[in-house]
């Protein structure tokens, strides 16, 4: 019978205890569960959420395609910007890698197919 009551007098201390003084902390709380991969994720699309693209100066066609050959023979990264740019102005993202191959419309840069008439510039690294 008086392990009955202590039980009783415990279970009216913690139901009070959580009724009364208990505080939640809300996401204070929870902002040690992020992992360092998690919140350098969270930074790095910010930041490309926020990054405007350089507009570069237009090429010529002859000028786009001798960069593309410099760049596949020297094995080098290229940066082609497409002639493409959103409603408020903004260019699309430019596309970084190395020159896979050529088609008699395009171009293949970073596995990414890309016709000639819709290329910018091109700058090698």
């Amino acid at each position: 019978m008086v392990e009955t009551a202590m039980n009783d007098d415990f279970s009216q201390l913690v139901t009070n205890y959580f009724k009364n003084d208990y505080r939640e902390r809300g996401k204070i709380k929870w902002q040690g569960y992020f992992l360092s991969d998690h919140t350098a994720l969270l930074n790095s699309d910010n930041e490309k959420r926020h990054q405007v693209t350089e507009r570069l100066p237009r090429m010529s066609l002859g000028d786009i395609k001798q960069s593309l050959d410099d760049a596949a023979l020297s094995y080098s990264y290229v940066i082609v910007q497409l002639d493409q740019q959103s409603k408020d102005g903004q260019m699309a993202d430019n596309i970084i890698g190395t020159v896979n191959g050529y088609s008699d419309r395009g171009v293949v840069v970073n596995q990414q197919h890309i016709l000639f008439e819709t290329i910018r510039a091109v700058r090698i690294q």
